[in-house]
This record gives structure tokens, C-alpha cells and sequence, in this order.
């Protein structure tokens, strides 16, 4: 005899199935895999989705649309949902309200869908990952960890959806990249994927939930509404002018911030330094070029502020794993 939490579970697993009609048949499914490869008619990419435990399942994808599509959600089944906008912009329409994601941000959502409207631009490029926890297992995670005032029904406090909202940490581009470029197939890859997760899992509760007394509060509620915009003003120019960035007090004077506020302001938002953060950004756009424009090594490094290429593939190599001609030539294979 099933009981409500087994119940609970297998609604989970099948409530993403309804989304991925226009993409079925699945090209791929085992035991822990379902994976669709869109069809020509429709775009390029894939779309992946793996069972992790009961009750807990990652889907992954990275895609191209040939035309204009909107993705209609709908339904009340309660859950936790974190995810990661990694690569493009999409436009989300919900309770009348027109809201624009980009790329580099992350939710953490408790509660249920109702009606809401993903708008995807045809020929643009999306990453996206996405965690997915039924509610009993999010409360026994809680229990687990000693923390059991956090229950789903807590955090939401009588409301029908609840949302934090945060840019992606270094840390957690890391595991996402590792994620998204790993050698495992079959149960070792549900090991990894799985392993991976609990990792971001771990990284958002500490960083949402658990920095404040009250799961209700933000950490950046440290900082008032105008300086979060100046801190993220600071982050758009650093993200412009990388191959000659301003310095610290030129960049607080562009952004009209103090200089200690801004410093502060990277740690609260960021989770780094400021110039840390500009180190991240070079190495993606870095990462970028060598992947998509098919540049040599020494005019990446140049096109994102390095002038010493020894440097740049040392510092390439710490970040993700492998020099950048390494790098090259494996995305060369894909």
C-alpha cells in the first residue's frame, strides 16, 4: 500500500511531463534519465530531466528555438523549486504581473505554479537548470539538518507562493558548470548529479534561509534598495569596460556609491570582492569566446583584460578545470 509521502513523490515526478509535450517523444529514457533532443522543426539543444531520490529530480537544459514560444504553466501541486537562469533572457508573465529574468540569477520558490507564461526569443541561446524537491522531502531535509521551524508550511506563512531571489554565487557557477560538463552516464551520473545537487541545495538554504533568524528576511536587506541598484550598476560597468576596468574609487564615483559601501555591497550580492568578481566575469566571457567565436588563446585573454597569456591559462585552469587549449579542443568535440 502506497502511502501519501510515496504518493506525493511519484505526482512530482510526472506533474514536468505535461510542459514537455510539444517535445516528446523522449530520445532517451533509462532508469534515472528522461532526455528529449529537440527536433529540427522546433530548434537545436536538449532538454534533460533525472530522478534523483524519491521526491527530488534535476532537469537541465540548453536550447535554441526556431521561432517565438511560450511555455504555459499551470497547476497547484505544493513544491520547493530552485533555479538557475545560466544563459539567456526570458520574459515571465504571472498574477498580471510582466517580469524580465536574465541570465545570472537564481529563485528559490516555495509554493505552487498557478498560472504563469514563459516567453522564449527564438534563436537565442538558454541555460537553465532547475532542482525540484517535493515538500515532504524539503521537511525532512529540514528535520535532518536540526531545523525543523523551517517546515514548507512555515516559510510560507499562510501565502500561496513565496520567492527569494539572488545572482548566482562563483561557487555556485562552479558546481552548475561541472553539471553541465561531466564524463558519467547511468547510475554514476545520477551519483554525481545527485551529489552536485545537495551541494546547491546546501549553498541557497545557508544563503536564503538560514543567515537570518527568520526565513523571511534577506540578507540584502543589509543594504537599502537604492545601493543594491548602485551595486549592480558597479557590476554592469565592471562587465563592460573588463578589458580596461576602472579603479576601485573611479568605479564607486561611476556608480555613485561610496567606495566601502561597494565593497561591501560585492559581498552581500556576489558573495566575493569586487575585483573578484571581475575575475569571474573575465573567465566566463573568456570561456565564451574560445567556445563560440573560435578565437585563439592569446586574443581571449587580451579581449577580457589579460595581457600575459600564462597568466590567463593559469588562472583558466583553476577555474574550470583544464588549460584553455585543452578547452578548445573538448568543446571542439561536442
Amino acid at each position: 500500500m502506497q502511502t501519501l509521502q510515496s504518493l506525493q513523490y511519484e505526482e512530482l515526478h510526472s506533474h514536468y511531463n505535461r510542459y514537455l509535450s510539444p517535445f516528446l517523444p523522449y530520445n532517451l529514457k533509462d532508469r534515472y534519465t528522461d532526455r528529449i533532443i529537440l527536433p529540427e522543426a522546433i530548434g537545436n539543444g536538449s532538454i534533460s530531466r533525472t530522478r534523483l531520490r524519491p521526491g527530488m529530480e534535476v532537469i537541465m537544459a540548453d536550447f535554441q528555438i526556431t521561432d517565438d514560444h511560450i511555455m504555459h504553466l499551470h497547476g497547484n501541486l505544493p513544491m520547493v523549486d530552485l533555479t538557475f537562469w545560466i544563459q539567456g533572457n526570458i520574459e515571465i508573465s504571472h498574477s498580471g504581473i510582466q517580469e524580465q529574468i536574465s541570465a545570472g540569477l537564481g529563485h528559490l520558490t516555495f509554493g505552487q505554479e498557478e498560472q504563469i507564461e514563459l516567453k522564449y526569443t527564438a534563436h537565442e541561446a538558454f541555460a537553465i537548470c532547475e532542482v525540484r524537491l517535493a515538500t515532504a522531502l524539503f521537511d525532512a531535509f529540514m528535520d535532518e539538518l536540526g531545523l525543523a521551524r523551517y517546515t514548507y508550511s512555515a516559510i510560507l506563512d499562510g501565502r500561496l507562493n513565496c520567492m527569494f531571489s539572488q545572482s548566482i554565487l562563483p561557487k555556485v557557477q562552479t558546481i552548475l558548470q561541472d553539471m553541465r560538463s561531466h564524463p558519467f552516464a547511468g547510475p554514476l551520473r545520477k551519483m554525481f548529479l545527485e551529489g552536485k545537487t545537495l551541494e546547491l541545495l546546501a549553498l541557497c538554504f545557508q544563503h536564503t534561509l538560514l543567515e537570518d533568524e527568520a526565513p523571511s528576511q534577506r540578507r540584502t536587506g543589509r543594504l537599502r534598495k537604492d545601493d543594491i541598484e548602485r551595486v549592480r550598476e558597479a557590476g554592469r560597468i565592471l562587465q563592460q569596460r573588463m578589458e580596461q576596468p576602472p579603479s576601485l574609487l573611479e568605479l564607486s564615483r561611476l556608480a555613485g556609491i561610496s567606495d566601502s559601501k561597494l565593497k561591501f555591497g560585492f559581498r552581500e550580492l556576489y558573495g566575493t570582492t569586487v575585483f573578484g568578481y571581475l575575475k569571474e566575469k573575465r573567465l566566463d566571457k573568456a570561456k565564451e569566446l574560445l567556445e563560440t567565436e573560435r578565437i585563439n588563446v592569446c586574443d581571449a585573454a587580451l579581449m577580457v583584460g589579460y595581457s600575459n597569456p600564462s597568466h590567463f591559462a593559469a588562472i583558466f585552469k583553476e577555474r574550470f578545470g583544464s588549460n584553455p587549449r585543452e578547452w578548445i579542443i573538448e568543446s571542439r568535440r561536442l
